[in-house]
C-alpha cells in the first residue's frame, strides 16, 4: 500500500499526463464535460 507521499507523486503525475494530453491541442477550448470525459477516460484507461 503506498504511503502519503507516493499517493501525492502518482497524483502529481497523472496531472502532468492530462496536461500533456491537452496541451497537444493548444487552440482547443474544452468544456466542463469535455474536461470531465478526459480524466474519466484517462482514469478507466489507467485502470485497465
Amino acid at each position: 500500500m503506498p504511503n502519503e507521499k507516493e499517493i501525492a507523486i502518482i497524483q502529481k503525475a497523472a496531472m502532468f499526463d492530462l496536461i500533456q494530453i491537452i496541451k497537444k491541442q493548444p487552440d482547443k477550448t474544452y468544456t466542463a464535460a469535455e474536461l470531465e470525459a478526459l480524466i474519466v477516460a484517462y482514469i478507466t484507461g489507467a485502470e485497465q
